[in-house]
C-alpha cells in the first residue's frame, strides 16, 4: 500500500487493486462515497461512521480522523486492530494535540500519520520525535512495526 498526503485532510491510498481517496471527498476507485455505510470494491472495504473512515485492504486496516475526540469503549471496540491511523493534529480544523495524543493512545495503532496545517511541532514534541517529512509512505503487512509505534510525517503533495 502507498499513502500520499494531498494536503489538508486529503489522502490518496494506492492498494494492489484500487486507488482510494479519503478526506473531503471519499472515492473507492470510481465510486464516490457521500453517505455513511460500508462499501466494497476490488478487495478493498471502506466504512464511513461518525467522522471516521476505516479502510481494510491487503490484511491491513487504516483509519482516518480529521477532528478526533476521546473515544467511548463502544467506539474503541469498533476501531480495534487499526494498523495505520491518519489523524489531524495541531488544533484549528484538526484535533487539538493533547486530544490527538489521547486518541492515539486509546487506539494504539502501529503507525501514525498526522495531517496538519502548521502546528506540527507541538505534536512531534509530545511524541518525542524529530522526523523529516517524506513524499509518500509505502508499506506491506510485514513492514508494520511489532513493538513500538512509528510516526510517519508526510509532506503534502499538491
Amino acid at each position: 500500500m502507498i499513502i500520499t498526503w494531498q494536503g489538508k485532510e486529503n489522502f490518496s491510498l494506492k492498494t494492489k487493486n484500487k486507488q482510494v481517496k479519503i478526506g473531503a471527498e471519499i472515492c473507492l476507485g470510481d465510486l464516490k462515497i457521500s453517505t455513511p455505510g460500508e462499501y466494497e470494491s476490488g478487495g478493498v472495504q471502506v466504512e464511513v461512521i461518525d467522522g471516521t473512515i476505516v479502510l481494510f485492504s491487503e490484511k491491513m486496516t487504516v483509519a482516518w480522523m480529521k477532528k478526533a475526540r476521546t473515544l467511548s469503549d463502544q467506539e474503541l471496540e469498533k476501531l480495534n486492530g487499526i494498523d495505520v491511523l491518519l489523524i489531524g493534529v495541531g488544533g484549528g480544523v484538526f484535533t487539538e494535540t493533547k486530544t490527538a495524543i489521547e486518541v492515539i493512545s486509546q487506539i494504539d495503532p502501529k503507525i501514525v500519520i498526522p495531517m496538519y496545517e502548521e502546528n506540527l511541532e507541538s505534536f512531534t514534541k509530545e511524541e518525542g520525535i524529530n522526523v523529516e517529512g517524506q513524499e509518500q509512505y509505502k508499506f506491506t503487512e510485514t513492514d508494520l512495526p511489532q513493538e513500538e509505534r512509528k510516526v510517519v510525517i508526510l509532506n503534502a503533495s499538491r
